[in-house]
């Protein structure tokens, strides 16, 4: 019903479409059409986006020139902070808009909805070692026979068609892939996390495969523990080196106001990494930290933010350093979350800016670089960053309160 529609027009057509006065038994059935047909819009309007970030990536290039910085990193920080995201994930839009640069007929079954962003760039993945010779090639022949796959499926057939058009340059990137591996971390709900491990297959099956034997090996001698729970903890013992998960050494941050600190306050403190706690609960486990430390962070009463660390504890280089880290949290590049790699001087060392609290900002090693680049400038204002990037457009960055307030806290400031 809705598959004529011009794209240009099926949001206005969807949203106008009077399904209520539709039979029920006809209503699941006009619904559905919708959903699909929409599909086409969302589609469309990524691979428009995409369409100008490549435009974008072009002209930073002709207004860079050669050797003067990298318009790719440019870009990427220009992205992150227009759409408040990582640089991680503008680093990925970047590569699908050069990617489907090379691909043309893929790009158009990508701008006319017919496959999604996910599959465009399964494809663009595997195609990326082919020549330049080749891609006309593999345009081709993907454009005939991806429309209708699943992004498994499409990513299957890629590989297919390039391993048939070049063997060396399929051997090549697969070199490349098994080079990239890498261990990260993501917090989860309820105090639990997630270590991703990404390597090579067969040691990843290796890996699984004794964990689980170990553990199926446990229960049938009777270990109450879930298979999962054994495969998990024996992981963390034979990494770490302990006989028992329970006994890793940890350091707990509990952040808390002044009236919990001082007055015995309500307010409740907040366990840094996992949330909310229970005063009482908090100062037990400062007072019960034995193999486990415990540091205190005061904040302001007011916004939120760190006014105090509690130097019980030290593992970095001094307390400028380990204070900006514990203020910031995260990566205080606009739209980054990534985990702060380096403590950076707003004002640059070299033209004189101090190395003090107010002038330190955390930064991942890739925010770091994008500060640096051509065009770019970061300025200071009271507790916040401001970014102004090449084309004029500013981000503010503020420390993130460590302890968020409810209340509205103006009778704080009189």
């Amino acid at each position: 019903m809705f598959e004529d529609a011009p794209i240009d027009s099926l949001l206005g057509q969807v949203r106008g479409y009077d399904f209520e006065s539709l039979p029920v038994v006809e209503t699941g059935f006009c619904r559905v059409e919708a959903i699909v047909a929409l599909d086409r819009v969302m589609r469309a309007a990524q691979a428009e986006q995409v369409a100008q970030v490549a435009a974008l990536y072009d002209e930073r290039v002709h207004l860079m020139g050669l050797g003067q910085g990298d318009p790719g990193l440019s870009v990427i920080g220009e992205l992150g902070m227009a759409r408040n995201i990582g640089p991680t994930a503008a680093g990925t839009q970047l590569g699908l808009a050069l990617g489907l640069k090379r691909l043309p007929k893929v790009f158009e079954l990508f701008k006319t909805g017919v496959i999604s962003e996910a599959t465009a760039r399964v494809v663009v993945n595997e195609t990326c070692s082919l020549s330049v010779d080749d891609f006309p090639i593999a345009d081709a022949a993907l454009a005939d026979k991806i429309p209708g796959l699943t992004t498994v499926r499409a990513r299957q057939a890629a590989a297919r068609i390039v391993i048939g058009i070049d063997a060396e340059a399929a051997r090549v990137r697969a070199q490349k892939a098994r080079a990239d591996a890498h261990v990260s971390m993501h917090p989860d709900a309820d105090g639990m996390a997630t270590l991703r491990v990404h390597g090579p297959a067969e040691q990843i099956v290796a890996t699984f495969n004794a964990l689980d034997t170990w553990a199926r090996g446990l229960r049938a001698t009777g270990d109450p523990r879930s298979r999962g729970k054994i495969m998990s903890q024996t992981l963390v013992e034979r990494v770490l080196g302990i006989s028992s998960a329970d006994a890793a050494d940890v350091e707990v941050q509990v952040v808390m106001d002044a009236d919990t600190v001082f007055n015995h306050g309500d307010t409740p403190a907040d366990l840094v990494g996992y949330g909310p706690i229970a005063p009482d609960v908090a100062e037990e486990i400062i007072a019960k930290a034995r193999h486990r430390w415990a540091r205190r962070f005061l904040t302001d009463p007011v916004d939120g933010t760190l006014l105090a660390r509690d130097a019980r504890r030290r593992r970095y280089g001094g307390p400028i350093n380990a204070y900006v880290r514990a203020r910031d949290r995260r990566c205080r590049q606009p739209g980054c979350d990534c985990t702060i790699r380096d403590t950076d001087h707003i004002i640059d060392f070299q033209l004189g800016g101090e190395t003090t609290a107010d002038n330190g900002q955390g930064l991942c090693k890739r925010s770091h670089s994008i500060k640096h680049q051509p065009g770019w400038t970061v300025t200071s204002k009271g507790k916040a960053t401001i970014w102004r990037t090449p084309t004029g457009h500013e981000y503010r960055s503020d420390p993130p309160p460590v302890l968020p307030r409810d209340d509205n806290p103006d009778h704080l400031r009189q």
